[in-house]
């Protein structure tokens, strides 16, 4: 096969879900180590929370087929629901970090930067 997925996780709980492979990962909760176990782990998933089930969950559907398209394909179009901290802790019941702002992190950079070089309140 191809697109051979290299999966494999030895504990779920040191997965931080701060990177979108790391969230993806916890959204299909699988220790699967090729791209069969993932897609069996997928296929179950979304039987359980398709929208035309009793019980269904169209966000939670969203999220797993999101999840599954980056882990087999690497991209999402668009902003992804895997962004999306509250809705990733309703799908896994798992804490997750915050995905890095990266502007955020250059804006703190950027005014440290200014602080320590012209000092405080200067620029």
């Amino acid at each position: 096969m191809e697109n051979e997925i290299r999966l494999h996780i030895e504990n779920f709980d040191d997965i931080k879900g701060i990177t979108l492979e790391e969230r993806a990962k916890l959204v299909l909760l699988t220790l699967g180590r090729n791209s069969d176990d993932i897609h069996r782990a997928y296929r179950k998933l979304a039987l359980e929370n398709h929208p035309d089930t009793t019980n269904g969950d169209t966000q939670k559907f969203q999220v797993i087929n999101e999840a599954y398209q980056f882990l087999t394909e690497g991209k999402i179009p668009g902003r992804p629901l895997l962004a999306d901290e509250a809705l990733i802790i309703q799908v896994t019941g798992k804490h997750v970090q915050p995905l890095i702002d990266k502007q955020k992190k250059w804006k703190e950079y950027e005014t440290w930067r200014r602080e320590h070089f012209y000092g405080v309140g200067v620029i």
